[in-house]
């Protein structure tokens, strides 16, 4: 977890991935998550598709409130996969996680 200085009421996220195969549905096959309660409650992201780069794709969760998250300053991120198999494959490449 990382400290914020204050309590954060909204929260940002910005990913890289790419497909490693198949391709994936961002917001189902991959989702991002952020608590400040060090990982007691966390809040879902809607994610936007904003720039394809060479291989990679970035996505972006911008503005997301968590000001009903129960008190508290200890910031951290989570990312998922889901429908992974032989056939689709997701390969996170960064995350960045801002909070206001």
């Amino acid at each position: 977890a990382t400290t914020a200085q204050a309590q954060p009421e909204q929260s940002d996220i910005v990913l890289t991935y790419s497909n490693g195969y198949g391709t994936t549905t961002v917001g189902t096959d991959l989702k991002a998550y952020v608590s400040r309660d060090n990982g007691t409650t966390y809040t879902e992201f809607t994610l936007v598709t904003k720039t394809p780069a060479t291989g990679e794709i970035m996505v972006v969760g911008r503005g997301l409130d968590i000001s009903g998250q129960p008190a508290g300053t200890s910031m951290r991120y989570k990312v998922t996969t889901h429908n992974q198999s032989a056939s689709k494959s997701t390969w996170l490449h960064g995350a960045s996680l801002t909070w206001r």
